[in-house]
């Protein structure tokens, strides 16, 4: 049998009392509010007096202003009664908070698709795509600050209001980018949500197109799609891109499902934005031929064309293959057995420098690992053997308390371009990435010097948002852009075609004066070379324009010359006018 404790007794009757009294207070409160109501001040008896029909606009007058403590009353009334409810169920900020982010996120294009991740070939299926500009783009565009050279700088390129929707690529992951003085240029990619609609037309799953992108016009061009071009490959994700004499050559790559269809095939591809009749050609090739696999590195050295590492979507390879340009004839210059030397493992989605003597391997990884950036395996041209290279830190960045020794963090499905600085060293910057757990992303930016081995991490510049599976390349004047990729944030993983610009160096006087006047003149097309050349601009910077062509009419319409993207869904489109 329990018996009550006097002491418990005690603060139970209290505790009742108190709730009691706050109620008698807030209710007698109440009545006085209501009773002050009901009295007519002596101003209000004086009006009632007046029953004058010429004072009924000034009895109307004099009577308005007595609302508003009227209304404040009864706010003060409903505040008390909130309140007092609010003792019983305290109010989440936290809800208010999300509720606010919802409505933000409701005018974003945004899809997500929580696939199966079971494979990691599977992994990408789980993202969403941002494909249209937004609102506050355009208003930036409009409202444009006045140009400065900063290097070392990460800038966002605009371009999205100078295209009707189907005018630029859509959102991808898994492509390839490379460039030349003039164009960039864009090869393939893969997102869920245009597979969808591929599928249901029958056309390959992947983007099965190639895009150029002009700096100084800051347009994109649709060069080939399997329209125009018959012998477009299917395996277009996670191949490898290079440009030579002017001319792109791709090799590897996969299909969809990824590893399912691999290639080991080389295609070149020739672009009316570099002055050749567009087209694609599979090389006629033969010998000792790579494994069919996706996601090597390939390096051009002299008339070789080398390939380092992949895998077949099971099996991961660091072997070392090359092509004669002249013969067409491949040869394996080296199979890598870990397990036997001192060989670098397989790996796939790695990066590859290169300084003349050496193929350095930076990075990649497996399904579930990834290798770091500390000591650096590369292979020898001369002597047919792997080398290592310890580099040395960062000391500025290192922080021993957070595990920060001054080296990037090991990694995999990153970016990375080589640059030559004034001096004559090799310099290698690298752009965001994962490990591989699939819960760390990364989106810093470091820089590596070939000849000293030494970090540098790039505190001015940063990704906005740790990115993944994207691609980057240079420019011969010393400019990096980084295109597409995956994009983490807490809530969901959104695809990207934002595309970044950040000068490596201070280029030439020259390049920087094209830079300005590029940034206030985008529509030097419309003028002929003559016109140009009389202006004073050199002729090498104008023929880095694309052709001249006519002023339309009406640039909401499409142009009747440019090739549509077959994955563009215009259901989805937005005026770029809004």
């Amino acid at each position: 049998m329990n018996i009550l404790k006097p002491t418990k007794l005690k603060c139970i009757v209290f505790n009742q009392l108190r709730h009691t009294w706050t109620f008698l207070l807030f209710f007698c409160d109440l009545l006085v509010k209501f009773y002050e109501k009901a009295l007519p001040s002596e101003h209000q008896e004086q009006l009632i007096n007046h029953n004058n029909n010429n004072n009924n606009d000034l009895i109307m007058e004099q009577d308005m202003p007595d609302e508003e403590p009227q209304q404040q009353d009864q706010a003060d009334i409903g505040a008390r009664l909130q309140a007092i409810q609010g003792a019983g169920e305290p109010m989440d900020a936290a809800s208010d908070l999300d509720d606010e982010e919802e409505e933000d996120d409701d005018d974003v294009d945004v899809d997500v698709d929580y696939g199966d991740t079971d494979s990691e070939s599977e992994f990408e299926e789980m993202f969403s795509d941002e494909t249209v500009s937004s609102s506050d783009e355009l208003e930036e565009s409009k409202e444009r600050s006045p140009y400065a050279f900063q290097p070392l700088r990460l800038v966002k390129c605009q371009y999205k209001d100078k295209h009707n929707f189907g005018g630029f690529p859509l959102a991808r992951s898994g492509h390839r980018i490379i460039a030349s003085n003039s164009h960039l240029y864009s090869l393939g990619g893969y997102n869920p949500r245009s597979a969808v609609s591929a599928s249901r037309n029958g056309r390959c799953l992947l983007f099965q197109e190639l895009w150029s992108f002009n700096f100084a016009t800051r347009t994109w061009k649709l060069e080939l799609n399997a329209d125009n071009a018959s012998n477009m490959p299917v395996e277009l994700a996670s191949n490898a891109l290079t440009i030579h004499n002017n001319v792109l050559i791709s090799h590897g790559g996969t299909g969809y499902p990824f590893g399912e269809s691999c290639s080991n095939d080389c295609y070149v591809y020739r672009t009316a934005s570099a002055g050749a009749t567009p087209g694609v050609e599979r090389l006629k090739v033969q010998g000792d031929l790579p494994t069919a696999q996706y996601g090597p590195g390939i390096v051009i050295h002299k008339h070789f064309l080398y390939t380092i590492g992949g895998t077949t979507g099971f099996d991961y390879t660091c072997d070392v293959y090359r092509l004669d340009f002249r013969t067409g004839i491949w040869e394996n210059v080296y199979i890598s057995r870990p397990e036997m030397r001192d060989d670098p493992e397989g790996r796939y989605r790695h990066e590859v420098v290169y300084d003349g003597k050496h193929i350095f391997v930076l990075g990649g990884g497996t399904s579930h690992s990834v290798y770091d950036l500390q000591r650096i395996p590369a292979y020898n041209l001369e002597s047919n053997c792997w080398d290592y290279f310890d580099t040395y830190p960062d000391r500025r960045s290192a922080d021993m308390e957070d595990g920060d020794r001054g080296y990037p963090k090991p990694r995999k499905c990153f970016s990375c371009v080589q640059h030559q600085s004034s001096n004559g060293d090799i310099e290698a910057f690298i752009t965001g990435g994962l490990q591989g757990d699939f819960s760390t992303y990364f989106s810093d930016i470091w820089k590596l010097n070939l000849r000293s081995k030494k970090w540098f991490r790039i505190e001015t510049a940063t990704l906005p948002r740790p990115l993944y599976f994207h691609s980057a390349a240079h420019s011969d004047n010393g400019c990096m852009y980084v295109f597409g990729g995956i994009e983490y944030n807490v809530k969901e993983m959104r695809r990207r075609n934002v595309l970044y610009k950040m000068w490596m160096t201070v280029p030439k006087l020259s390049e920087m004066c094209w830079d300005a006047i590029t940034y206030y003149n985008d529509n030097l097309n419309l003028y002929d070379r003559k016109t140009l050349l009389g202006a004073g601009i050199p002729k090498r910077f104008a023929e880095r324009l694309p052709p001249q062509r006519r002023r339309r009419l009406d640039i909401n319409q499409p142009d009747p010359s440019m090739i549509i993207s077959l994955y563009s869904n215009p259901k989805r489109a937005r005026s770029t006018t809004q």
